[in-house]
């Protein structure tokens, strides 16, 4: 089967950092397999990887297991290995810019400060590629303490509701598959999520 796309999610592999917000794009595409009903992710480079069938075209989920500021190594070997140009790329990955529950859909822009991100644009030299951001911001979360933040894994209610936005940012992505980019921005960039209304509470003070 031909791969025409590579869905790939973002995160830090190993069994600290499970849970955490910055594993949020591994959390998406993993939902995204079990949503499409892929086969389970076996082992290609450094990559996790799952093939699936949509509309009789071969999409490859991956999860690049080196560390996050390295995963544009397997992101740009995957695209090389089967001859694919940065457009048929969708990385999904946590955004501290956005309220924590939202998620948003992009056809292309910069890294804003997200390592992962960044390795990617480096390693492919182009920021032209659709993207899934799942909010993770927290306004209770001091500046300086934002790394500890990320990597740290979640009280189980809080990782709950962040499972529930990767799981919305998987029926995007699925969305984005099977009925065009466009439709799907249309379809799920929504605004007024609780998290959001917390926030401009905070902001209204």
């Amino acid at each position: 089967m031909a791969i025409s796309r590579i869905v790939v999610g973002l995160g830090n592999p190993g069994g600290d950092y499970q849970r955490s917000p910055h594993n949020a794009g591994f959390d998406a595409v993993s939902a995204l397999r079990a949503l499409m009903k892929a086969p389970k992710f076996s082992k290609d480079g450094n990559s996790l990887v799952s093939l699936k069938s949509v509309k009789g075209d071969g999409v490859l989920l991956a999860l690049p297991q080196a560390y996050m500021n390295r995963s544009g190594e397997e992101v740009s070997r995957l695209l090389g290995k089967h001859g694919l140009p940065a457009s048929k790329l969708i990385v999904c990955y946590d955004d501290l810019d956005l309220p924590f529950g939202a998620v948003r859909l992009r056809p292309q822009g910069g890294a804003g400060g997200h390592h992962g991100m960044e390795s990617i644009i480096a390693e492919i030299g182009t920021t032209m590629f659709p993207r899934v951001r799942i909010g993770v911001g927290d306004y209770r979360v001091e500046r300086d303490g934002t790394v500890d933040y990320l990597l740290t894994p979640l009280p189980e209610e809080r990782y709950d509701e962040l499972l529930s936005s990767a799981e919305r940012a998987a029926e995007a992505i699925r969305d984005a598959l099977f009925s065009g980019w466009q439709k799907a921005m249309n379809m799920h960039n929504k605004k007024g999520t609780a998290a959001e209304e917390e926030g401009k509470e905070e902001d209204d003070g």
